[in-house]
Formats: C-alpha cells, sequence, structure tokens
C-alpha cells in the first residue's frame, strides 16, 4: 500500500528526527518522515494521501507482557473486577448461572478481597449456595488463587487427605483439614478438570483478543502461553488473519513438547516468532505469595511461596540455554528478584552466551541487587498500568519502608536497567494508556494520591512511550524494523485522536485511539 499521511503530530522516537509532521509510506515500510513540504516532494499518482491535524502519531505500541487467549477467553467470563464487596460478586454469578445447564462449569475472574471493606478472602460456602449444580472456579485478580465450590473440588478429587503440591497450597480448615475452596499458586489442581477448549474455541478466544488490542493502538504482544495456543496462532499466520504483531513465549514445562513441534527460538517469520521460556520464582502481592526477604505486615510468619526453589530455577534455567532459548522469570517480591537472579548467574556460568533475559514485574527489590540487575543485563519487564490497583495493597502488606523500593522504575532506569512496559491482560486491561498514565503520573485514573505515589519514581511521557515501543523490539530481536518510525523500518503505528502531549496526563485514558495500523495496513479504525 501507498500512502502518506500529513498536517499530523509525529512523535518518532529516532533521535534523529525526533518530531515530524508527515510520513510516507510504502509497501509496508516507512518510506520518508519530515515536514508537509518534504514529503509531498515523494508522492506519486498512486500515493493515498491523508490529512491528520491534530492526530498524535507514534510507533506501534507493544504489550510485553499479555496472556493473549487467555484474554480472549475472558471477556466471556463472570467479570468480577473492581466490584466492591463478595455481594456484588454473588450477584453477577447468580446472573450468569440462570444461562448454564446443571453440571456447567461457571468460571469468573476478577475478584479481590483487598478492596472489599473487611479484606477477608472467600471461601467455598459463599459459593456453594449460589451454585448447587454447577461446578464453579472463581479466579482471583491475579489470576494466581482461585476459589472453587465444593462441587469443583470434588471433580478435582481435593479433600482432606490431599497432600500440599509443590510451589503452591490449598487451604484447609485448622480443625477438621477439609479444603476451605481456596488454592493458591496451583490452580491447574481444578483447571485439569475443566474440559479444555477445543480448536475451533481457541480460535474465538483469539480473534476476541486481537479485536481487543487492536482498539487499544497496540500493534505487537509478547504473549505468555502455552504450545496449544501458539498452534492456534499459527493457523492465524498461516490464514493471513493475524493482524498483530506476536511475540510467544513458551512455558518451561513445555520445553520437551516444543521441540517436538519444531519450536525453537528464533523461528517464526514477521508477525509470529518466539526466544524466550517463561518460568517462576514467586507468586503475587495481593495474594501474599510474593516470595519475600521479610514477611508480610499482617503475618510475622509468612514469607511468601518460592513457587521454584532455587536450585529448581537454575536447572530449568540452564535446559532452557542448552537449548537457545532465553528466559523470562515472573518475580515479584524481593526474595524472588534476588533467588532468579542467583539462578541466571549460575546458569550462565555452566552454559555461557549471549542472552537477553528478563525479569517479570519486579515489583520490589533490595538495593543490593541494582548492581546485579546491570551487571547480567537484566531486562526490566513491568507493568506500570498496577499502580492504581496495587498502591495501598502493597503500602499494607509491605509497609512504607519497603515500598521506597516498589515499582520503583525510575531507580531503574536511572541505574540504566533496560525497562519494557505490558498490562498481564487480563490481569488488569489491556489499555497501554492506562500504563502510560501510571508511570507518568502514579496515580490512579481519578487522580489518587494528589502528588502521586512516591512522585520521586515519575518518568517522562517520552520515556513510558519508550516502554511500549523502543525496548520490546530489542527485547525481541526486532529493534532493527521496529520500534521507531524510522526510514526502511516497518510501518507499524498507533494514532490518538488527539496529543498527548498538549493534554493533562490525567485525561490520557480517555483519548480514543483513531487508527491502528500493522505493516502499514489500516487494521483498525474508530467508527464514530
Amino acid at each position: 500500500m501507498d500512502f502518506a499521511i500529513l498536517s499530523a503530530d509525529i512523535y518518532t522516537q529516532d533521535p534523529v528526527r525526533p518530531c515530524a509532521q508527515a510520513i510516507k509510506i510504502l509497501n509496508g515500510c516507512i518510506e520518508a518522515v519530515g515536514t508537509n513540504d518534504q514529503i509531498k516532494k515523494t508522492l506519486t499518482s498512486k500515493t493515498r494521501v491523508m490529512e491528520m491535524p491534530g492526530k498524535l502519531i507514534i510507533p506501534g505500541l507493544t504489550d510485553s507482557h499479555i496472556h493473549f487467549i487467555s484474554l480472549g477467553q475472558s471477556l466471556n467470563m463472570v467479570d468480577l473486577r473492581d466490584l466492591p464487596s463478595w455481594d456484588a460478586c454473588r450477584q453477577k454469578i447468580k446472573t450468569a448461572v440462570k444461562t448454564l445447564n446443571p453440571g456447567q462449569w461457571i468460571i469468573g475472574r476478577g475478584w479481590n478481597q483487598n478492596m472489599w471493606q473487611n479484606n477477608t478472602e472467600p471461601v467455598k460456602e459463599w459459593l456453594d449456595d449460589i451454585t448447587p449444580e454447577n461446578p464453579a472456579m472463581m479466579v482471583r485478580v491475579c489470576g494466581h488463587n482461585v476459589l472453587a465450590n465444593s462441587l469443583a473440588l470434588e471433580k478435582a478429587g481435593i479433600d482432606k487427605n490431599s497432600v500440599q503440591p509443590p510451589g503452591g497450597r490449598i487451604d484447609k480448615d485448622p480443625y477438621t483439614n477439609e479444603p476451605v475452596g481456596l488454592i493458591r499458586e496451583s490452580i491447574h489442581l481444578i483447571e485439569d478438570h475443566i474440559p479444555p477448549l477445543d480448536s475451533a474455541a481457541r480460535f474465538k478466544a483469539a480473534w476476541a483478543a486481537q479485536q481487543e488490542v487492536l482498539r487499544f493502538g497496540i500493534t505487537g504482544i509478547h504473549s505468555i502461553e502455552g504450545v496449544q495456543e501458539l498452534k492456534t496462532l499459527k493457523k492465524m499466520n498461516h490464514d493471513n488473519v493475524l493482524k498483530t504483531r506476536v511475540y510467544h513465549m513458551i512455558q518451561a514445562d513445555e520445553l520437551a513438547l516444543a521441540q517436538k513441534e519444531e519450536i525453537y527460538p528464533g523461528k517464526g517469520n514477521d508477525k509470529l516468532w518466539h526466544g524466550h521460556v517463561k518460568l517462576f520464582a514467586d507468586g503475587s502481592l495481593g495474594a501474599c505469595t510474593a516470595l519475600l526477604h521479610e514477611p508480610y505486615n499482617n503475618s510475622k510468619n509468612n514469607y511468601g511461596i518460592p513457587f521454584l526453589k532455587l536450585h529448581e530455577l537454575e536447572d530449568k534455567i540452564r535446559k532452557a540455554y542448552e537449548l537457545n532459548w532465553n528466559v523470562a522469570i515472573h518475580a515479584i517480591g524481593d526474595k524472588a528478584v534476588s533467588n532468579s537472579l542467583e539462578a541466571i548467574s549460575r546458569a550462565r556460568q555452566a552454559v555461557p552466551g549471549q542472552r537477553r533475559d528478563r525479569i517479570e514485574h519486579l515489583q520490589l527489590f533490595r538495593d543490593n541487587d541494582l548492581a546485579r540487575i546491570k551487571d547480567l543485563e537484566i531486562i526490566a519487564s513491568v507493568q506500570p498500568g498496577f499502580i492504581a490497583t496495587d498502591m495501598d495493597v502493597a503500602r499494607d502488606l509491605w509497609g512504607v519502608d519497603r515500598c521506597q523500593n516498589g515499582y520503583a522504575w525510575k531507580t531503574l532506569m536511572d541505574k540504566g536497567i533496560p525497562l519494557q512496559f505490558g498490562s498481564d491482560s487480563p490481569v488488569e486491561p489491556a489499555n497501554p494508556l492506562l500504563g502510560i498514565q501510571g508511570a507518568v503520573t502514579r496515580q490512579t485514573p481519578a487522580g489518587k494520591p494528589g502528588n502521586g505515589w512516591f512522585p520521586n519514581q515519575r518518568l517522562s511521557l517520552e520515556q513510558a512511550i519508550a516502554g511500549y515501543t523502543q525496548q520490546p523490539a530489542v527485547t525481541s530481536k526486532r529493534e532493527n524494523v521496529l520500534g521507531s518510525l524510522t526510514p526502511g523500518k516497518w510501518a507499524d503505528m498507533t494514532i490518538f485522536e488527539e496529543n498527548l502531549f498538549k493534554i493533562p496526563p490525567l485525561q490520557w485514558h480517555n483519548v480514543p485511539v483513531a487508527f491502528t495500523v500493522v505493516n502499514g495496513e489500516f487494521v483498525y479504525e474508530k467508527k464514530d
């Protein structure tokens, strides 16, 4: 496609020409960037010309941490996000149950006891009376804990005699030893008994997720899912209906399966490729399973849960290295970060090589680990949208002193640690403007707190955009063709109706995307 956009506000992320007025696209690549007069000289009779005064054009945004098909699935689950009480959750679940036949599973997602007045976690009895004929699983907002009703526990074979799973926990009544319905860090104990999606259902979920991200201006994603989900994306790519670029990460437990399916690091094409293996070092903040050096404020004995012990983590990293994969390690608590760094260091000594390893979330760290993160050239893959939902919980569970090093992205950036941004959707909405706003203001979209949460950690708008553009391109080894609006690179662009640089930050999340462009194709257009 041969087209030009004139009279726009273009922020290129290219230091040679950081700002421009017009851009010319030819055959899916950027041909020229400059002023209206400069671009007009490149036009031919075949060039489609579009005037876009007032609109902001930036390099295509990449969500560097998303669970893509899970996002599509979540759009059809009972949505419990942001509800103020369990009673409010019950009402939504009761309404959904009425649409099901007896025996059908009912699945919901998004409950968060930290938003409720008494902060009390739910138990199976809170579900049983409204789901008497349907096995039910309600996933906590973080995706690390689930509440199961009695029917679901029965189907999963979980009872008072069940042994505790490695890296997780079945909560049990201290007097009867009966399971109370909460499963921590081992949600597969329930999920494995839910009828799996067939290929048609996975395709439908992927399609729904794609429509969701494209409307938010997301042109690329780093998706963390399994081999079956990757097969769905490969089918979409083969059928030429995969419109967003996908860098897919493989689960560590599926390395052997990936080899069998001939999935290798670096293999793929311009739309779908891979190079990282995902591992877990701990759980989540809100579930009190993130691994800490010191205990949680609400329990002198709870330090969180090591999903993988240090030697297990090292062993899995080493196996990934031996197959030429990089690693992406989920580490939220400061002890999980320390363990990840130590395991990476040991594994690299055993299996030397050039790495682009990343730590996912990195929500809390110790000062003495900063130099090691830098020396190991670890990429910090963080989710700035978490600020709005986590700040109060982090203060309560970690305390103000520890929170000095919580979500401290400016500190990381000032130390020269590469920083990239994502949403962790469906844990949080996929809208990148919520992340950009959180990184710049350190506030909720409603403007709380007034001065921002630890305002010394604020980033500039330019830095926030770079976290969604430049660094994801480097991490996925596509920096030569993505990350900036530079002649010769692929024509991936996010076009906003308004210029974010000219309006107050607290208005950003309401700015609509006018167009999403991938490889020179207009894959989303806002309808009036």
